[in-house]
């Protein structure tokens, strides 16, 4: 494994993996969610600061404990990135092509038959395709070599490449350009049998030319871009969305709400954003919101993202990473969005 890594072992808050694994929910399936960060303590062992399973682990039978390391090695992978390799930005690849932006796309290559990556991520002078795999078997990762699933994420992260149209006029070609995978594998704990959590990761080089700083950088602008776009759409800021993203989205939409965050050096950022309960995004104010928590204390959420990211995007601007913030619950995420209580936001009046 290359480049910078964590050592020997990783630390991750719940928290910062419950802001991670909302807004991946929000950007692929529209947010239905539980609040993760207590779904997570639910799970956990108690007397415990390793992540470790309560008994078996969730669910009764094979199928069911693959779905779930399946679904949480997709957030811990996500959470990985971010805060070990600096990612800022995650665009969903879903089916082949997979256009990030009308100059960038993501494309399987001929002869794979290999499912496609998760991502394409951005960050800092980086971009990167991305696999992440949850495994709930207990030899996975004890002996040498490479474990299965990293097998398989490698498979596919080779399988495709990542093309930017260049050149001019109609000599405008598709062509490959080269850039890192990532492929990070996680699999929990057990308290019976005892076992210890594990993480793998490794990353192995796509094909195509190596990339100009230009066209490097203009790529992670267009990964930002989507993200952003992806997250506005799974709020149901459609309109906002289509402006981001290749192609229209198709929603109903909702009035656009703004809110400020209760915490010291952030009141005076604007978010756009949404109410979000154990059921998914709620279909009431911010301000109503506020109204129910009082008689669910904990279970209301608020999701935003500070709106001058995203007239800055919608003006050509340079979309730069913001520093990670974590403190206590609210989060706030190097692409500049909140996840917080709803009780410490308060209404703002917005419009972009």
């Amino acid at each position: 494994m290359s480049g910078s890594v964590p050592g020997a072992s990783c630390e991750f808050d719940t928290a910062f993996v419950a802001a991670c694994a909302m807004r991946e929910i929000t950007q692929t399936s529209g947010a239905s969610s539980r609040p993760l960060a207590v779904l997570f303590d639910e799970l956990l062992a108690p007397g415990t600061n390793q992540l470790v399973w309560k008994g078996k682990g969730p669910g009764l039978g094979k199928e069911m404990r693959r779905a779930f390391s399946g679904l949480f090695g997709r957030f811990f992978a996500r959470a990985y990135l971010e805060r070990y390799h600096r990612f800022a930005w995650f665009s969903p690849i879903d089916g082949n092509p997979t256009a990030i932006s009308r100059r960038m796309r993501v494309v399987r290559l001929p002869g794979k038959g290999s499912e496609l990556p998760d991502w394409v991520c951005g960050g800092p002078k980086r971009l990167a395709v991305a696999e992440a795999k949850g495994t709930s078997q207990p030899g996975t990762g004890t002996g040498g070599g490479k474990p299965g699933p990293i097998k398989t994420a490698e498979g596919q992260i080779h399988g495709v490449v990542i093309e930017k149209l260049l050149g001019s006029g109609n000599k405008k070609r598709w062509t490959a350009l080269s850039t890192k995978g990532w492929a990070v594998m996680s699999r929990w704990g057990a308290e019976l049998p005892p076992r210890d959590a594990f993480l793998f990761a490794l990353d192995p080089e796509t094909r195509g030319q190596p990339p100009s700083n230009q066209d490097r950088d203009e790529m992670i602008q267009d990964v930002a871009r989507s993200h952003v776009g992806h997250l506005l759409a799974g709020m149901g800021y459609g309109e906002l969305a289509s402006t981001l993203l290749v192609g229209q989205v198709s929603d109903a939409g909702r009035p656009q709400e703004g809110a400020s965050l209760d915490l010291d050096g952030e009141a005076e950022t604007t978010y756009l954003g949404v109410p979000v309960g154990p059921s998914g995004i709620l279909p009431v104010s911010i301000r109503t919101a506020r109204r129910l928590e009082q008689d669910m204390p904990g279970a209301i959420k608020f999701l935003g993202i500070d709106t001058e990211v995203i007239k800055g995007m919608l003006t050509g601007h340079l979309a730069q990473p913001r520093v990670h913030r974590s403190s206590g619950d609210i989060q706030i995420g190097a692409d500049s969005s909140v996840y917080a209580p709803i009780k410490r936001v308060t209404p703002r009046a917005v419009s972009i």
